[in-house]
């Protein structure tokens, strides 16, 4: 009896032992799972435009131009990447106005200029596939879609002249960014729209693109204010060009200063 208790004390001594271990203790070599921080980096933020505008629509029966075409924009930006990958995605959409120009038909000047609507929305998608000065500063390639709106109004007297452009676009292009040092970073983007489609309407016709190609660029320059948020300001040019039927053509700019505030996560 005593040698039965003596065992039983000792069956439980043990089985208390086990349970004071790690019940599922971690072993690599049968589960292969590790517990790493994520890889996804992004950044969200603002940007203000201002931008000077201008287009052309020529043929053998009209011609309307307008000129120095003043626009203010608010955009909201951001930009998701993958850095065990490469991969990233990023899109900015643009709300504003035009508040001034001049317009001039057939050479006859406008007298007075009407404030329109501008906006746009730019969504890219790309990989990273090259870092160089010491891994401070990488190249990336990207491909994207762009749509852009822009209206331009004039008065000739008490007539109000109304050139519309709706522009849908594919973008193919090249990004590089990296930093100084710890506080200033730099970005640079270059991109080509080798085909768009353009439906511009005037106030008595509508005529829609035989073919479109241009050229986008974008730079800025960067200051941390602190590890998480940055301050930068840049510029951005855009250049497109508009074939239609009967000889006719748009080429169409825009260009100007940006300024802008992202939060990095």
């Amino acid at each position: 009896m005593k040698t039965s208790v003596v065992t039983i004390l000792s069956a439980i001594t043990a089985a208390g032992s086990a349970m004071a271990a790690d019940p599922f203790p971690y072993d690599p070599g049968m589960s292969g799972e590790v517990y790493t921080a994520s890889t996804l980096r992004g950044s969200i933020g603002l940007r203000y435009w201002y931008s000077q505008g201008s287009s052309d629509v020529k043929g053998a029966n009209a011609r309307i131009e307008n000129e120095n075409v003043t626009g203010h924009t608010i955009e909201f930006m951001g930009r998701l990447e993958d850095t065990s990958s490469g991969f990233f995605t990023k899109g900015y959409v643009g709300l504003g106005k035009n508040t001034d120009g001049s317009q001039s038909t057939l050479g006859l000047e406008s007298n007075g200029w009407n404030t329109t609507n501008l906006g746009y929305l730019t969504l890219d998608g790309g990989w990273e596939f090259r870092r160089f000065s010491n891994n401070s500063a990488r190249i990336n390639a990207l491909v994207g879609y762009q749509y852009l709106s822009d209206i331009h109004s004039a008065s000739y007297n008490t007539v109000d002249a109304r050139v519309s452009n709706k522009f849908h676009a594919f973008r193919v292009g090249v990004s590089a960014d990296g930093q100084f040092n710890d506080r200033f970073a730099w970005a640079l983007e270059a991109a080509a729209v080798p085909w768009a489609y353009n439906q511009v309407e005037d106030n008595v016709r509508k005529i829609e693109s035989e073919y479109t190609y241009g050229f986008e660029a974008d730079a800025t320059l960067n200051v941390a204010v602190t590890q998480n948020w940055d301050i930068g300001v840049g510029g951005r040019y855009w250049w497109l060009h508009s074939d239609y039927e009967l000889d006719q053509s748009q080429t169409y700019q825009r260009y100007g200063l940006l300024i802008e505030s992202k939060y990095k996560f």
